[in-house]
């Protein structure tokens, strides 16, 4: 930023106008502000700021302006520096409002644009352009400087100042496009129970070990911008956590989420650019682990510690490359559309031959209390088992893998979600998913009996509610009360659910500051695997997440 640059700043925060700034150094690019994407936390510029401890400050030695008279549009001096700066446009590349309606000007206001003038002139003479100054205005301008030698080192003093903070900042700042974010977490869980779950129809025989882990995730990310309104974002993870899925409790109903696994090895969470559609709208093209609630409104109020109550199992199985697309046509309507698939770098798969989900969404908000959406998605994996399942982990193994996890498998799924502001403090959310699985191949490749064309239902269900402001501002109580993804019918009878799962869910936020967040927390689920033979589970959490 150049001296002339920096001192219009100043004047912009003196008299509170917005001036342009015309400057030499390409255009930093602007702070990025997409629709339904999480906005940069702003960053601010610290000045330095006077200490009345240290006589040797260089503005303590100033007689302060504000005890001085104002400059009066009857005063010579008022008139001599309008005169200026019309003729050598002082104040070229800004709104000159400063003479706008013959107002009082403070006399640091007028010892700002004073200094602008010389330095102005200043500039022309350098440029060789001294002929286009005259003698008379050379000596309005000595006459003025003189007369506000005071006000003059004042300006200087903060200009000096506000350049230093600049250079400060720009060698502290990591990119002049790329904003970093991060954050860690500290995870103690531990899964309790009589013995590990186990599918329906079968008896629990192995005893469940009881036992705490410690575990920790970094995650940061990257956010680049090239147009001020797009955004390009590379998510890097490392972490040792286990979810104490089914490899610890025999079912994936106790799978916390957050709690990701990379052999502490650092791998590409996440790498999407999403650019604006039109005014009301945006488009995301991902070549790795997207997923659609990153755009789409999930309505689900809670922040869950749980795999099952982060969001409807109807988002859950659409994940991976591909492109998300959200449109808000008026303030109550708003519809999106996406693609994804777990093939998409596979030279044998692509795109299309491969494991896929498709979703279209209608969002509909009638007012600031009730919202609701109605979601529909379409689903195929040529081996469900060794990829995204039916419902993405969620509910019992058969809800999983109806048919089996080598035969080939469609389906096609409803979701209806919702969420009702009770007040200020409560919101409540729920949703209801359906999804109707294909059997595109013989079950005998699974080691089943059946044939191909078969066919399933599976149903779920959830009832969440948080609890804002409990304790501290800024905490949040979660509630979460619902049914797993359940195999209610199925034409293959042996893989059908016969009992019934519920799950309880109670966690609490409590920040300790803006960037630490302690996150208690405990899970319930009853007849684990929708089989009445297996013992309750409980599993317990405490997090604590770092962020910056």
């Amino acid at each position: 930023m150049n001296k002339q640059s920096a001192l219009l700043a100043v004047i912009s925060a003196l008299l509170g106008y917005n001036l342009l700034i015309i400057s030499p150094v390409s255009a930093q690019a602007e702070p990025i502000d997409l629709p339904f994407a999480d906005p940069p936390t702003p960053s601010t510029l610290e000045l330095p700021f006077e200490d009345d401890s240290q006589p040797d400050s260089p503005l303590a030695q100033i007689t302060s302006v504000s005890e001085l008279r104002d400059v009066s549009p009857r005063d010579w001096a008022y008139e001599a520096l309008r005169s200026l700066v019309e003729k050598y446009r002082c104040l070229r590349g800004s709104t000159d409002q400063t003479f706008e309606g013959n107002r009082a000007l403070t006399r640091y206001e007028f010892a700002a644009t004073l200094n602008l003038c010389l330095t102005r002139m200043e500039g022309l003479i350098a440029d060789a352009n001294a002929n286009r100054i005259n003698q008379e205005d050379l000596a309005t301008l000595q006459r003025l400087q003189a007369d506000f030698a005071t006000e003059l080192e004042t300006v200087i003093t903060e200009l000096d100042i506000l350049d230093a903070a600049v250079v400060r900042l720009e060698d502290q700042t990591f990119s002049t496009t790329t904003i970093l974010r991060g954050g860690v977490n500290f995870n103690i869980a531990g899964a309790f129970g009589d013995r590990q779950a186990v599918p329906g129809g079968e008896n629990p025989s192995e005893d469940l070990d009881d036992t705490l882990t410690l575990s920790s995730l970094v995650s940061l990310s990257l956010d680049t911008s090239f147009t001020g309104r797009d955004r390009l974002r590379t998510g890097i993870l490392a972490g040792n956590g286990n979810n104490l899925g089914s490899s610890v409790t025999g079912t994936d109903m106790t799978r916390l989420i957050g709690a990701v696994n990379t052999g502490n090895d650092v791998i590409i969470g996440t790498l999407f650019y999403e650019y604006p559609l039109g005014d009301r709208g945006i488009v995301a093209i991902t070549p790795a682990a997207d997923f659609p609630t990153r755009i789409f409104p999930a309505l689900n109020p809670v922040s869950s510690i749980s795999n099952f109550g982060a969001e409807s199992p109807i988002y859950s199985f659409a994940f991976g490359a591909g492109t998300v697309a959200y449109y808000q046509f008026t303030d109550e309507l708003a519809a999106g559309v996406t693609y994804l698939t777990t093939s998409g770098s596979n030279p044998d798969e692509g795109l299309f031959q491969g494991q896929y989900t498709a979703l279209g969404q209608v969002t509909f908000t009638p007012s600031d209390e009730f919202s609701m959406a109605l979601t529909y998605g379409r689903y195929y994996a040529p081996e469900p088992g060794s990829t995204v399942n039916i419902t993405a982990s969620k509910g019992s193994q058969l809800a999983q893998l109806p048919f089996g996890g080598s035969t080939a498998t469609s389906s096609n799924a409803l979701g209806l979600q919702s969420t009702y502001k009770l007040n200020d403090q409560m919101i409540l959310g729920g949703w209801l998913s359906y999804f109707q699985a294909h059997a595109e191949a013989s079950p005998i490749v699974s080691g089943l009996s059946g044939s191909s064309g078969a066919d399933a239902e599976i149903w779920s269900w959830a009832i969440t509610l948080a609890v804002l402001d409990v304790g501290k501002l800024g905490s949040q109580l979660n509630f979460v009360v619902g049914m797993p993804p359940k195999v209610t019918h199925n034409d293959i009878v042996e893989r059908e659910d016969q009992d019934t799962s519920l799950h309880f869910e109670l966690s609490y936020i409590y920040p300790l500051s803006d960037r630490i967040f302690v996150t208690p927390g405990l899970v319930m689920i009853t007849n684990p695997e929708h089989n009445a033979n297996n013992d309750t589970l409980w599993v317990g959490l405490m997090r604590t997440i770092f962020s910056f």
